[in-house]
Order: structure tokens, then sequence, then C-alpha cells
């Protein structure tokens, strides 16, 4: 089964028992506390709220299930001994990326992650920072501050073609709003199962030919040993000359030296990135002073109340666990 799917696989542990012991690995329990104790009031819920908790609370607590979400204030490296502690039987991804926890042993843990939670928002942003960067707004935001007047053309996206670089639920949302844009759309993915928003589908093997036809390019991939530095350098020569990037998925896929050569040289338009290599930015990265790029902190599906809706998936997978029923999104490695 696909990673990230909404596929379905069964239960794994004791489904009789009515209040396994679950740790939540969160900050900020009071974001979605009384929505768990609302609908689970038999359940016991015991928090980490911060990454030197971790170990101890796994230690303490022995528990069955475990919810955890990463970001800044919580890095993966910190989430990484929730699979390797002997009582866990399910670890539910706060998130759709999971390779800060891997590996695991499957025969043991079953792991669920919240792949199609924020897609749409995330896409919202991407759909926001395409229409800036070929608009030029970052260019009329310099002049504001300046008090300049002076305008420039743009070409419509209508007579573009935007290329999505991984056709899942969140490049799928992409694909879509580039259609109502009347843009042309292609993508690239393992099968070349037909999407209505995508005019052409190919393999990944087909990546550096087909890039040559796109006017953006947006990534959508997950990091593996095949996508690091996936755009490296090569893959950068062969993209149309004025192209624009937007790299939304994890950092190390773009070679960040190769991008800021390609931008200063010309062979690229722009981009917009709310991923990098390292994270935060350093302040020494040449990517801060480029006229041409848009960055963001990771915050591309920052929206409000996000780990709520984090929260209210898990709480549909619990309630599949403890009646039986199978979990979804379970990841397949």
């Amino acid at each position: 089964m696909p990673a990230g799917t909404s596929g379905k696989a069964p239960c794994l542990g004791d489904v009789s028992r009515e209040s396994p012991s679950v740790l939540i690995v969160h900050d900020r329990p009071d974001d979605f506390r009384d929505l768990l104790q609302a609908r689970f009031p038999k359940v016991g819920f015991e928090f980490a709220t911060c990454p030197d908790e971790v170990v101890s609370q796994l230690e303490a607590t022995n528990p069955e299930i475990v919810f955890s979400i990463k970001h800044i204030g919580f890095p993966g490296p910190t989430h990484r001994p929730i699979v390797l502690h002997p009582s866990v039987r399910w670890v539910q991804v706060g998130g759709s990326g999971y390779e800060h926890i891997q590996p695991w042993d499957a025969n043991r843990i079953k792991v669920t992650n919240c792949a199609g939670v924020l897609s749409r928002h995330l896409a919202e942003t991407v759909t926001g920072a395409m229409l800036a960067l070929n608009g030029g707004f970052i260019r009329y935001l310099e002049q504001q501050q300046h008090r300049v007047w002076k305008a420039y053309p743009f070409r419509p996206l209508s007579e573009q073609t935007l290329l999505v670089v991984g056709l899942g639920q969140i490049g799928g949302h992409v694909a879509a709003n580039a259609k109502a844009l009347g843009m042309r759309v292609l993508a690239i993915r393992r099968t070349e199962r037909s999407h209505p928003a995508v005019d052409g589908i190919y393999t990944p093997t087909k990546l550096p030919d087909v890039i040559a036809h796109a006017d953006v390019v947006s990534l959508h991939v997950r990091l593996t040993a095949e996508t690091n530095h996936l755009f490296d350098a090569s893959m950068f020569s062969a993209m149309k000359k004025g192209a624009l990037l937007i790299n939304t998925a994890r950092g190390p896929v773009v070679d960040e030296a190769a991008l800021v050569h390609a931008l200063t040289s010309g062979q690229l338009g722009g981009a917009y990135l709310d991923v990098f290599e390292t994270e935060p930015l350093p302040e020494s990265s040449p990517l801060w002073q480029l006229p041409s790029v848009l960055l963001t902190p990771h915050a591309s599906d920052n929206v409000s109340g996000w780990p709520r809706k984090f929260a209210e998936f898990f709480a549909n997978n619990l309630d599949c666990w403890l009646n039986g029923r199978s979990l979804r999104n379970v990841v397949s490695v």
C-alpha cells in the first residue's frame, strides 16, 4: 500500500481495551486536550511537552499508542525514541512526513500519518506564491518601500505550463488550482494513472526530459535516497530558461548551492522556498538577499488551528483502534 494514502490495514494490539495508555508528544496540550478527553473519557492521556520529556515519559507511562507532532520546537530526532520503546504498538504522526522516525519494526509497530489533512491549505499557499512570483509582486513590494511608480508586464499563467513533481494529495490540489487558472498541467509520479486536472503524467525516469516544457515546477516528493538533491545543477540546466521553482516538500530535495547559481545566472527566473537544507535558514545563506526569491519559514501549511486538525484525525483513528476497525493512512515502507 502506498505511504500516506487513505488505504486500510488491520489494527494491531488488543482492540478490546477501552483505556489504553496514550502519550501525546506536543508542546501545547491545550491545543486539543479538551477534544480528546471529551471523546475518550476512559482513555488515559499523558503528555510530553518538551523534547527532554520524551524518553522519561515513555519510560514512566509505557504507552501503547503515541501521537507525536514534529515542528521546530520538537525536531525530528526527539521523536526517534518513540518507535524504539518496547510498549509502543501504534504511532500516529502529526503531519505527512515520517522519515524522522525511520526505521521501525513493522512487525511490532503500526505507523499512520496525517497526509491529506492540510493538503488543500498548502496547495493554496503554493498557488499564491506562483501568482506572486509570476506577477512580479516581490519587485513591486521593493518599489513600494522606495515609493517608485513603475509598471512591468507579465505573462498570463493561462499561457503557461506547470509541472507537478509528486502527484500525491498536495500535488493533486496544486494541479487542480492551476487547471482552474487555465494552465497546462503535467505531473511526475510512479504510476501513469490519469488525474482529472493533469494533461500528461510521466514516471520519474522521464523527469529530465519533461522538465524542459515547464514554466513553473512545484515539488511535492518525500525525502528519500532517490530524491535527495534530485534538483541539482544538471536538473536546473535542463529546465526552461527563466522558469520558476517552488519547493514546499523537503529542503534536501534541492541542492541549494546549485539553486543559488541557477538563480544568480538567470537560468531560473525565481523561486518560492518554504523548506531548506538547514532550518532555520542560516543568516549567511545568499538566498536571503536574492531579489527573485520568496522565502517562508517552513510555514506553507501553517493554518490557524493546525494541531487541532491533526488531533481530530488522530481521534478518528483512535476510535478505529478501540473498536477493531482498520486505521486510516497506514504507512507502508
